[in-house]
C-alpha cells in the first residue's frame, strides 16, 4: 500500500504566512514566513523531504548547511549542553574547512573520502590539534553521515568509513617533578609573573593538589584567610571539600587577592576567567626556559600526591580523591632520588656473628 502525502495549505495569520507540518521528532509545528513566496518555497522543500522519506530513497540533494543543521537538531535535547556545544564546534570546523578548501562544494553527496582525509590532516598539521581530538572529530562526522543516511537525506554511501582514524603514536605519561625541577620551575614562574601571577597559580596547584579547574574558577569568597580555609563546592567527585591553607601558601594567596580586583582569585590580564590552554602553554614555556623536561598542569597534582612525609590519609582528604586505592594506583610516584637514597642506606655485605 502506497503512503499518502498530505500537502499542507498556506494560510494567513496576522502578518505571517503559515502552514502546519510534522517535524523529525513527530511533533506538530507551525512554519512561519513573512511573505507568501517564502512560505511556498519552504513548503516545497518540506514536501521534497516528505516524498523522500515515503519512497525510502533520497529524491533531492541536501546542502551542507541543511544537513549539519538537521544533525544538530537531532542531537539537541538528547545530550547535555556541554556535549552539544562540542558537537556544534566540530561541525563549525568542518563547515569552515569546506568553505575554505572546497568553496564550490555545495551538496553532501559531493563529499569524497579524500576530503575527509584532507580535513583530518588540516586539523592535525595546520591547526595543531591533538591526534585524539582529530579522531573524535572524525567520529562526529561519521555519525553525521550515518544519521543523514538513516533518515534518507543522502544516498547510502558514507565516505568517512573509508578513512581510518589516525594512529595515536605517543601518549604522554604523567609524572611528578623532583625537588630540583620544582625549584627551577617555581623560580621561572616568578620571572614570568606580571599581570597574571603565574607563581601563585602553580604554587597553589602544587601545595594543595587542587585540580586545574578548581584553581581557575576559585572565587575570593571561598578563601577565608582568617580561618585559613579554602572551600571547593564544585568538584569532580560532586563532594565539597575544605582545604587548610598552608602557612607557606597564605602570604601568596593574600598578595594575589589584594592585587587583583573582581571575584576571581586567579583571573587573566582582563580580570576574566583564565583559559585552561593558557595555563598549559605557559607551563610548557617555563619548563623549556629553565631547562627541565616538559610537564603538564596535572603533573603538579601528581607531585603533591608523591610528596614524602605527608600521610596518605591527609593527601587523600586534601586532594579530594574518592579512595585511597585510586590515589595510590594513579597518582603516587616515588621519586628516583628518594629510591636511590633509601637503597644506598642498606648494607648488603653479610657480617659474621661474633
Amino acid at each position: 500500500m502506497r503512503k499518502r502525502i498530505r500537502v499542507p495549505g498556506i494560510y494567513r495569520r496576522g502578518r505571517w504566512h503559515c502552514f502546519r507540518t510534522i517535524n523529525s521528532f513527530g511533533k506538530r509545528v507551525v512554519i512561519k514566513s513573512l511573505s507568501q513566496r517564502e512560505a511556498m518555497l519552504k513548503r516545497e522543500g518540506m514536501l521534497k523531504q516528505l516524498f523522500s522519506a515515503a519512497s525510502e530513497q533520497p529524491t533531492y540533494r541536501i546542502e551542507i548547511g541543511q544537513g549539519i543543521d538537521f544533525w544538530l537538531s537531532s542531537k539537541k535535547g538528547r545530550i547535555d549542553d556541554s556535549s552539544y556545544l562540542r558537537y556544534r564546534g566540530c561541525m563549525d570546523n568542518f563547515r569552515n574547512f569546506l568553505s575554505l578548501r572546497r568553496p564550490d562544494l555545495k551538496y553532501f553527496d559531493e563529499v569524497l573520502p579524500e576530503y575527509i582525509r584532507e580535513f583530518m590532516e588540516y586539523r592535525l598539521s595546520e591547526k595543531h590539534r591533538a591526534t585524539k581530538t582529530v579522531n573524535v572529530e572524525r567520529m562526529a562526522i561519521n555519525n553525521l553521515f550515518s544519521v543523514l543516511i538513516e533518515h534518507n537525506k543522502i544516498p547510502a554511501d558514507n565516505p568517512v568509513t573509508k578513512i581510518k582514524p589516525f594512529k595515536v603514536i605517543k601518549v604522554q605519561k604523567r609524572r611528578c617533578l623532583s625537588d630540583d625541577e620544582l625549584v627551577k620551575f617555581l623560580e621561572g614562574a616568578k620571572v614570568e609573573s606580571g599581570n597574571i601571577d603565574w607563581y601563585a597559580i602553580y604554587f597553589t596547584l602544587y601545595v594543595t593538589g587542587m585540580r586545574r579547574d578548581e584553581v581557575r574558577k576559585l572565587e575570593k569568597k571561598y578563601v577565608d584567610l582568617s580561618k585559613n580555609l579554602i572551600t571547593i563546592l564544585d568538584t569532580k567527585t560532586d563532594k565539597p571539600k575544605i582545604i587548610p591553607i598552608h602557612p607557606q601558601l597564605r602570604p601568596v594567596l593574600k598578595k594575589t587577592i589584594e592585587q587583583h580586583k573582581g571575584v576571581l582569585v586567579f583571573p587573566n590580564s582582563e580580570g576574566r576567567l583564565l583559559h585552561k590552554n593558557k595555563m598549559r602553554d605557559k607551563m610548557h614555556e617555563i619548563c623549556e626556559k629553565v631547562g627541565i623536561e616538559k610537564a603538564t598542569v596535572h603533573d603538579l597534582r601528581h607531585t603533591f600526591a608523591s610528596r614524602q612525609g605527608l600521610p596518605d590519609r591527609v593527601k587523600q582528604i586534601i586532594g579530594g580523591w574518592s579512595s585511597k586505592q585510586v590515589m595510590e594506583k594513579t597518582y603516587i610516584h616515588t621519586p628516583e632520588d628518594y629510591v636511590r637514597e633509601e637503597y644506598f642506606k642498606v648494607d648488603f655485605i653479610p657480617k659474621p656473628k661474633d
